[in-house]
């Protein structure tokens, strides 16, 4: 079996050693270049669809010149709500900083506002600064935000009600039920005639019997003749001399 010489031992050390880098190289851009392409395709895809990623809208109740009555925006699961271009919610009034509040949706709980230094939101009327608890006042479907001089009003496509739920009266307990008496009383027979301590006769039953066969009368008797009584009939003998013409 032929051996290989040396120099085949250096040349296939050298293309190895370069081949497994390059293909680790290759790898990793390949990967980069589907999570780029992916990321692009996703961000068309929001753009050609306003509602993909979003949880409702805000409709404008009032604004003043700037914003017009019953204007909407797409609210975003979370973002920055300001009065400039970059904002995710841009609110051009008077009274609303670049970056006023920052804004994220938790399911089951709504949309947690957290106004930023020296910034105020009014969520139904109560106040909310940057050292209260975003989770204590939410905001809900149908929830009034105020910030600065525009009234908004939050919908939700799935509507969030944090309302309690109306307490259910405890249902009346029902009555004890009355035990029934020892022995049934006969139709027509009022209950408080019997007394449940003494029993009561079985009622009495139609005779149903069959009535005994009618008597027959009574079978005649024949008389017995006497032993020395003489009979009217002829003898045998004297039939016989009668049939043979004696």
């Amino acid at each position: 079996m032929p051996v290989a010489s040396e120099d085949v031992w250096k040349i296939l050390y050298a293309v190895f050693r370069y081949l497994f880098p390059l293909l680790a190289v290759s790898l990793f851009f390949l990967v980069l270049f589907y999570i780029l392409s992916e990321s692009r395709s996703r961000r068309e895809k929001v753009h050609g669809l306003p509602g993909t990623g979003t949880v409702g809208e805000l409709v404008v109740l009032s604004g003043g010149d700037e914003l017009d009555v019953n204007t909407w925006f797409p609210v975003p699961r979370e973002g920055v709500l300001g009065s400039v271009r970059s904002c995710d919610l841009v609110i051009p009034c008077p009274g609303v900083r670049t970056k006023h509040l920052d804004f994220s949706w938790e399911d089951g709980t709504g949309l947690l506002i957290r106004p930023r230094t020296g910034c105020e939101a009014l969520v139904n009327g109560v106040p909310v600064t940057c050292r209260s608890r975003a989770a204590d006042i939410p905001l809900t479907h149908g929830s009034v935000l105020q910030v600065g001089t525009a009234m908004l009003r939050l919908h939700l496509f799935a509507a969030l009600d944090n309302t309690p739920a109306p307490v259910q009266p405890a249902p009346a307990e029902a009555p004890a039920p009355v035990p029934a008496p020892a022995f049934a009383p006969f139709p027509g027979m009022p209950a408080d005639s019997m007394s449940s301590q003494q029993a009561c006769p079985p009622p009495e039953l139609p005779d149903n019997r069959v009535p005994p066969p009618a008597a027959l009368p009574p079978r005649a008797e024949t008389p017995v003749a006497p032993e020395n009584a003489v009979s009217d009939r002829p003898r045998r003998s004297d039939r016989w001399k009668e049939d043979l013409g004696e």
